[in-house]
């Protein structure tokens, strides 16, 4: 008999806050790296490349698939130019932040196009030393970008 009332409860829960994806932009961020994730997404959401790299260490790293696409803040912040001249609707959203030691894990979603609906995950772990971060490694689809 306990057991039905627990059921109740979750069906009720799940019922109220939903199994479905969520925009969770607006959640409580609690860690300093993870608010340096936070603006950089929202640098995104402004396709501000000065704001973008602001949290980024000069040597920061970016790879994809283990192989290293970005080396060092000036070349990053061209790259973020770059990549917002060619995606002027580039949006994201955080659906996922983890914080552990010096990392920050993210699970992001991106929307490249007005037109795109569903938006794409994109996973990225970032490696913190002295507050800034050194190295990203980044996890999304391989037809992304093309």
């Amino acid at each position: 008999m306990k057991t039905i009332p627990l059921i109740i409860i979750i069906i009720t829960l799940l019922t109220l806050f939903g199994c479905n994806e969520q925009n969770v932009t607006n959640y409580s961020i609690e860690g300093k790296q993870s608010r340096i994730i936070k603006e950089m997404i929202d640098a995104v959401n402004e396709k501000d490349a000065e704001k973008y790299v602001k949290g980024f260490a000069e040597k920061v790293q970016v790879f994809v698939e283990s192989e290293m696409k970005v080396n060092g803040r000036n070349a990053l912040k061209l790259n973020r130019a770059n990549h917002f001249k060619n995606h002027p609707n580039v949006r994201s959203e955080i659906q996922h932040l983890v914080e552990i030691d010096n990392k920050v894990i993210m699970h992001d979603k991106v929307w490249l196009k007005e037109s795109d609906k569903k938006g794409r995950n994109i996973v990225e772990i970032f490696t913190f030393e002295n507050g800034k971060v050194v190295k990203i490694d980044v996890i999304q689809p391989k037809d992304l970008f093309q």
